[in-house]
């Protein structure tokens, strides 16, 4: 098995430490990470290393705060963020409080 990168270990370490009620959009978490232009990156993270890593994949969401998954994964990640407190309008879009995106 290939021993992960410096970048993807960043990555892992921003979305680890997403807390209960927060989220941040794939563009930010990997700005934080270092990597301006790693939107791809942290969705390829995600889809591949979410099990292994036990990463709150569901905190991680689109710039436009929606979520960006068909269904039924879209349905379990609105689940999810609500029983954190997320709220959404009635188009889906994520209301936030304390802005992170």
């Amino acid at each position: 098995m290939a021993e992960i990168t410096e970048n993807t270990k960043k990555i892992l370490e921003v979305i680890l430490n997403l807390k209960e009620g927060q989220v941040m959009s794939y563009r930010d978490v990997g700005a934080l990470a270092g990597l301006p232009n790693g939107a791809r990156q942290v969705s390829r993270i995600l889809h591949s290393m979410s099990k292994k890593y036990e990463l709150p994949w569901w905190r991680v969401v689109r710039s436009d705060r929606t979520i960006g998954l068909p269904e039924p994964a879209k349905s379990e990640q609105m689940e999810l963020l609500k029983k954190e407190g997320i709220s959404f309008t009635a188009q889906g879009k994520i209301i936030i409080e304390d802005e992170l995106l």
